[in-house]
């Protein structure tokens, strides 16, 4: 499942996140794509509904994706770099996990797109450590991070083969297996944070 939070349709997040689910399609797998930004998300009031009753106050579409993320066993999260930061799609979607039954989170697997302008992959930090303190908390197992510096423009990814081809890569070699998907990310020799120079 790719989970897109790019405002920019066909940009390069986009392009990165759609190579990578493109080439587990054409293992046989089945995948879905939402895009944050065409969803109705509210964001989180910090008002614990969910913890006392259960339910979020929310009636919006958050409800649908986590139905996808239920029956899906790996998510591709993409986001652009917005100030050291995700974007404010991916932010108050991530924000929302707080009131979702924490055994939806349980044996799932979550691999990071970064895209970002700078030249610099430390520019992403605070995003990649926070995906693996959320992952580690929630007891979902963090794959790694496609980190792809360098996007100047929105052709920036389709026009740079070798990032491509490590996406597709990186798709080609998350293989279902016994019902979840098989990481064999660390004996592929993959860099968990694969980072494009």
């Amino acid at each position: 499942m790719g989970i897109i939070g790019s405002p920019r349709i066909g940009g390069n997040t986009d392009t990165l996140v759609n190579a990578i689910l493109s080439s587990i399609q054409n293992n046989g797998v089945s995948i879905e794509t939402v895009y944050l930004d065409e969803m109705n998300i509210s964001h989180c009031k910090a008002c614990n509904h969910c913890q006392m009753d259960g339910e979020c106050i929310h009636h919006d579409d958050m409800q649908d994706i986590v139905t996808l993320m239920e029956r899906s066993d790996v998510w591709v999260l993409g986001t652009p770099i917005y100030w050291w930061g995700t974007t404010a799609q991916m932010k108050t979607f991530v924000d929302r996990w707080y009131g979702i039954r924490q055994s939806i989170f349980q044996d799932k697997k979550l691999l990071l797109v970064i895209t970002m302008g700078g030249h610099d992959p430390y520019y992403s930090r605070h995003v990649v450590g926070m995906f693996e303190d959320i992952c580690k908390y929630l007891g979902i197992e963090f794959l790694g991070s496609l980190i792809a510096p360098g996007m100047k423009n929105i052709e920036s990814a389709k026009q740079t083969t070798s990032l491509i081809e490590r996406a597709e890569k990186i798709g080609a070699i998350i293989m279902p297996t016994g019902g979840r998907i098989n990481d064999i990310i660390k004996t592929q020799n993959i860099d968990r944070h694969c980072l494009l120079e």
